[in-house]
């Protein structure tokens, strides 16, 4: 029997009407995709698209801007570069941006930034508060006739001879005697009338300073409060001028006893009437020497007040280590000429068992602890506690602290 099938591709006939036969579609061949080409935007360079301002134009402005900044801020520049320890970086300094100031200022493009810093009560004077002519008045500014800057102590007037070593005005009468017994304040701090303890120095004070002052608020006899400023000291008043602060601290608080730091900062060179003194020349120690001195009768002047003088701890660095060791022997000598000044000595406090740096030492138990920072320089938390409670017990040989915890 024949296949009546039809063949591939062949659409059946309809009854009666027989239609050509249709070619088959390929499904292999695909058809073609229609395409509309896009026509990309040209590219535009940056400076080009600024508005149409060339280059020139933009980098011309950029660079007026800047000399602007410049010229407004620099009195600003130059009283940094001034602050920069002395030497060769600093005369460059200096060089460079004494003529900006001056051209600034014959503009009078610095008058803005006056304007800004007395808006935001930022200090602009300038002025060092000067330790030789502190206790003169406007018409006697401390010094005598014979030219000689003076400076008021308990019982005398302490002066500079000819060489600038301290030494008492014979007509004035002694100062106040060595001693190495601190005189007792009067009066003994209570719960209502607590001792205010004011802990002021450079950035070690900045580590150890509020532990401080928590443990002596812990006692519920002293109101403490810490404060501190990074790099900071006595070598340089120009950068910041602790004796006029301390002179405003006494006068707006009058706190009952401080605690003072220096000397992390003050290796450096000192400005004195003879030039600029290089640190632990004979000149240097005499100049250091006196401001020193200077800072612990300012302090004191005229009150019952206690200082408590701290010592620099012993550093990782031998050189660095010298230069403190030297720095502590002024303190200690000159506060065992006050009464009402006691060193307080750090070093073996921060020793190992051979008198040598270490940063992990033993604590009561015998457990290594960490006391000072990677630098080899400042505390850490644990070393400003160990500190903080060798001070608080200085303190406490000096101003009763026990008696008045009773009358709360």
């Amino acid at each position: 029997m024949a296949d009546e099938r039809q063949p591939p591709g062949l659409a059946p006939a309809s009854a009666g009407h027989p239609g050509p036969p249709r070619p088959a579609r390929d499904m292999t061949v695909p058809r073609p995709i229609r395409t509309r080409r896009v026509r990309l935007p040209e590219p535009v360079s940056e400076m080009e698209g600024s508005r149409g301002l060339p280059a020139g134009q933009v980098l011309l402005g950029g660079l007026l801007g800047l000399l602007l900044a410049i010229l407004l801020n620099a009195e600003e520049l130059l009283r940094d570069a001034e602050e920069k320890p002395f030497g060769r970086s600093r005369d460059i300094s200096v060089a460079v941006w004494e003529p900006v100031e001056s051209l600034a200022s014959t503009l009078h493009l610095t008058q803005p930034r006056r304007w800004a810093d007395e808006a935001l009560g930022r200090d602009i004077s300038g002025e060092i508060f000067d330790l030789r002519t502190a206790t003169g008045t406007e018409d006697e500014p401390g010094v005598s006739p014979d030219g000689v800057q003076r400076i008021e102590v308990s019982d005398g007037l302490l002066i500079a001879d000819e060489d600038g070593e301290p030494t008492i005005d014979p007509a004035e009468g002694p100062a106040t005697p060595t001693t190495t017994e601190p005189a007792l304040p009067p009066g003994v701090p209570t719960p209502e009338d607590p001792l205010e303890l004011w802990i002021v120095g450079d950035s070690m004070v900045q580590f150890f300073g509020d532990t401080l002052a928590g443990l002596a608020n812990g006692t519920g006899v002293i109101d403490a409060t810490a404060e501190s400023k990074l790099s900071s000291g006595l070598s340089r008043p120009d950068f910041f001028d602790w004796p006029a602060r301390l002179s405003g601290l006494i006068a707006d608080e009058n706190p009952g006893a401080l605690v003072i730091m220096y000397g992390g900062n003050d290796a450096q060179g000192l400005v004195t009437p003879d030039g600029v003194a290089q640190p632990f020349s004979d000149l240097w120690v005499r100049e250091y020497s006196l401001r020193v001195g200077a800072v612990m009768d300012l302090v004191t002047e005229g009150s019952d007040r206690h200082v408590i003088w701290v010592g620099q701890p012993i550093m990782r660095s031998d050189d660095f280590d010298n230069k403190m060791q030297q720095l502590n022997r002024i303190y200690e000598a000159e506060a065992a000429t006050r009464s009402q000044v006691t060193y307080v000595d750090t070093r073996a406090l921060f020793q190992n068992a051979n008198g040598a740096y270490d940063r992990f030492l033993p604590d009561e138990s015998g457990e290594l602890v960490d006391v000072r920072l990677t630098d080899g320089v400042h505390l850490s938390t644990a070393g400003g506690r160990w500190l903080s409670e060798l001070l608080l017990d200085a303190l406490g040989e000096v101003v009763d602290l026990e008696t008045g915890r009773g009358g709360s």
